[in-house]
Formats: C-alpha cells, sequence, structure tokens
C-alpha cells in the first residue's frame, strides 16, 4: 500500500497566504481564512508552519522579494529613482491594506521591509545621477526620499491626495534636486 500523497503543501498554503495579504493585509491573515480560501482545514496549515507568526514572516518574506523584484521595477519615466518612487506610491494605491498593514502601523517585518527599500534606494540612485557620492551624504539622500514618497504614499492611502504621475515626480524632484541647486550634492 502507498502512502498517501500530501496534497496541501506549504507552498499552496504560501501562495493562498499572500494573495490574501495582497487584499486583506497580513494582519487580517488567519488560520480559517486561508483555510477557506483554499478549501481545506486548518490542519495542513499548522503541520507545515509552527505558527500564524511564522506564516506571516514568510508571507512579508515574499511581500519583500516581490517588491524588490517585480514590484519596484516598474519603468514610468525612464529615471531609476524617480521610477521605484512612483511603483511604491502604485503599490500603496494598489494594495492600501497591505501598504497600511506595513508602512503606516508599522506591523511586521520592519526591519526586512527597511532594508530592501534602503538597499533598492541605494542602487536606484547610483543609476540615475551615475556619481560616487559621499556614503553618508547618499545615506542622507535615500532617507530624504523615502521621507517624502513614504508622506505622500500614505496621503494617498488615506485619501488627503489623489494626484497624477506628473504632480507626484514634480513633487519629488523639486524636493531631491533642491539640494543639488543649493550645492549640498
Amino acid at each position: 500500500m502507498m502512502a498517501r500523497r500530501k496534497e496541501i503543501d506549504r507552498e499552496r498554503i504560501l501562495d493562498i497566504a499572500y494573495k490574501k495579504a495582497l487584499t486583506d493585509g497580513i494582519e487580517n491573515l488567519t488560520a480559517r481564512s486561508i483555510a477557506q480560501t483554499g478549501h481545506f482545514s486548518t490542519q495542513p496549515i499548522y503541520l507545515e508552519f509552527k505558527n500564524m507568526d511564522g506564516l506571516r514572516k514568510e508571507v512579508l518574506k515574499r511581500v519583500s522579494r516581490t517588491l524588490r523584484d517585480e514590484i519596484l521595477q516598474k519603468k514610468f519615466i525612464g529615471e531609476p529613482l524617480y521610477d521605484v518612487d512612483l511603483s511604491y506610491l502604485q503599490f500603496a494605491r494598489d494594495h492600501r491594506s497591505l501598504f497600511s498593514t506595513i508602512f503606516v502601523n508599522g506591523e511586521f517585518g520592519d526591519d526586512l521591509i527597511r532594508d530592501t527599500l534602503m538597499d533598492l534606494g541605494h542602487t536606484k540612485l547610483r543609476e540615475q545621477y551615475q556619481r560616487d557620492l559621499d556614503p553618508e551624504l547618499e545615506k542622507w539622500l535615500i532617507a530624504l526620499n523615502w521621507i517624502i514618497v513614504n508622506g505622500l504614499a500614505v496621503m494617498l492611502v488615506d485619501g488627503l491626495i489623489d494626484y497624477d504621475q506628473d504632480n507626484f515626480v514634480r513633487i519629488i524632484k523639486r524636493q531631491l534636486e533642491s539640494l543639488f541647486d543649493r550645492g549640498s550634492i
């Protein structure tokens, strides 16, 4: 007699949890909601993951990878730093609940997401301006950029603004280029 094949595996559970996180936010992931979506009991979830925190961490890792490798790699205007900024704003608009959970409420994986965004910001800044900057200045510029863009994203998610791409680019460029004009860079 053959051993019974496992029908609900780790990847299937992660796929369902990831899709639910995109629509409902990570904080709303429960074993019951994942099981209902996948049409199975909660038992496979707890066989594959120690607990829901472990599953949420795995989902957050996938969100981080997807942000870095796909979502924040879109091309809008052909300027790498501004393209990543516009991608981030589009992510906030398209996935309000998940964005709020991670970036506004500060829940789940602050370090992982922060490191992903900071590393990507450094890469895009170097691609766009193609010059060697003092490492401390570069770090400061990236932080300033994310402060500006995150502020815009929070206002967008909260319904306080609804600008088009041109207006977002104008705001971000004005802030960063004012540093160039003052000779800070």
